[in-house]
C-alpha cells in the first residue's frame, strides 16, 4: 500500500512541536530525523557510517498518512506552522512511499535505547547489557521510547515502587509503558487503545517479552473496555485528549492511585492541571524540552 510522506524541515528546538502538529492528523506515524540524536545516545555504534547517511543538514520531521488524507493534513499543517519563528526553513515536501520500504528505511535509524533500569531494543537487533531488556516491534506508527513524552513516563515508572501493583496503560500504542511496568515488578497490566493496529502490535510485544499471561490488551474506548480500578495509570496522549478523558480516567482510579499524564506541551500544562486538580494531588512535574509530564495521586 502506498502512503504520502510529508516532510517538514526545521531545527532541533522546534522538531517536537512540529511532530506534535503532525501527530494530530497523521495517524499512520510520525518520525524525527535529527543527526544530533545519533551522537547524544551513548548506546549507539557510531562507527557505522550508514547510520549517518539517513540524516540531512536540517532536522526533518516526517508524517505518514493515507494518500486520500494528504490535502487535509497539508491544510492543517500550514495553518499550524503559520507564524512560527526561528524554526528553520519550514520547507514542506510531499512524496509517495511504499509502506514496506518505508518501514525498512525507518528500521535503519532505530537503535537500542538505555534508561536507568532498562534497555529498549528493537526485535530485529541484539544488545549486551546487565539491565533488563525490553524487546520491541513498533509496527508502522507506534512508540519506541525515543520520544520525550514516553521517556518522561519511563523515568517516572522506574522511580515508582511497582512491585505487586496493577497498572493501566491508556492509549497504549506499542504497549511500551504497560509492558515495561511488568518488567519493573508490576503484578498485572491492562492496555487499552482505540486503534486495532496498536493493540495488535502491543500483543506481539507482550508475546516476544514473555508477558502475555500477565496482561490484557483491549481495543476500544476506556469506559467501554475497562471496569477495574488500578494502582497506577499511565496516559501518554495529548493535552486536549487528556482533558477529554478526565471523567473516564477518574472512574478507573481509587484513593491513592498514582496517575502519570504525559504528552503535554508546556503551553497546555495549566489547562491539564485545571482539569485534574480537583480530584488529584500534584506530586511532581517533569520536563524535557517543551514537553511536560505530571505525577498525580487520586484523593
Amino acid at each position: 500500500m502506498d502512503y504520502s510522506e510529508i516532510s517538514v524541515y526545521t531545527t532541533s528546538e522546534m522538531a517536537e512541536l512540529i511532530a506534535y502538529f503532525l501527530q494530530e492528523v497523521c495517524m499512520d506515524g510520525v518520525s524525527i530525523y535529527d543527526k544530533k540524536d545519533l551522537y547524544d545516545n551513548a548506546s549507539w555504534d557510531y562507527k557505522d557510517d550508514t547510520a549517518e547517511a539517513v540524516y540531512e543538514s536540517e532536522v526533518v520531521v516526517k508524517g505518514y498518512c493515507e494518500q486520500e488524507d494528504t490535502q487535509r493534513v497539508l491544510d492543517f499543517l500550514r495553518q499550524s506552522l503559520d507564524g512560527l519563528t526561528d524554526a528553520g526553513s519550514l520547507k514542506v515536501v510531499v512524496n509517495t512511499v511504499d509502506g514496506n520500504a518505508w518501514v525498512d528505511k525507518w528500521k535503519e535509524t532505530f537503535r537500542p535505547i538505555e534508561t536507568a533500569k532498562l534497555v529498549i531494543c528493537p526485535e530485529w537487533q541484539s544488545v549486551e547489557t546487565d539491565k533488563t531488556v525490553f524487546l520491541i516491534d513498533t509496527g508502522i506508527a507506534f512508540g519506541t521510547g525515543q520520544h520525550e513524552t514516553t521517556a518522561l513516563c519511563l523515568e517516572i515508572a522506574e522511580e515508582l515502587k511497582l512491585t505487586g501493583k496493577t497498572v493501566l496503560d491508556v492509549g497504549c500504542g506499542s504497549g511500551i509503558l504497560g509492558l515495561c511496568s511488568l518488567l519493573l515488578g508490576a503484578e498485572r497490566a491492562e492496555l487499552v487503545d482505540i486503534d486495532p493496529q496498536a493493540t495488535a502490535i502491543a500483543k506481539h510485544n507482550a508475546e516476544i517479552n514473555g508477558l502475555a499471561k500477565k496482561c490484557s490488551i483491549k481495543t476500544g474506548s476506556l469506559t467501554e473496555k475497562t471496569t477495574d480500578k488500578f494502582d497506577v495509570v499511565f496516559a501518554n496522549l495529548t493535552a486536549d485528549i487528556l482533558q477529554l478523558l478526565r471523567e473516564e480516567i477518574t472512574k478507573v482510579v481509587k484513593r491513592g492511585t498514582l496517575l502519570v499524564l504525559s504528552g503535554i506541551l508546556d503551553i497546555k500544562l495549566d489547562e491539564v492541571l485545571q482539569a485534574y486538580r480537583d480530584s488529584f494531588e500534584v506530586l511532581s512535574t517533569r520536563e524535557k524540552g517543551e514537553w511536560r509530564a505530571l505525577l498525580l495521586q487520586a484523593r
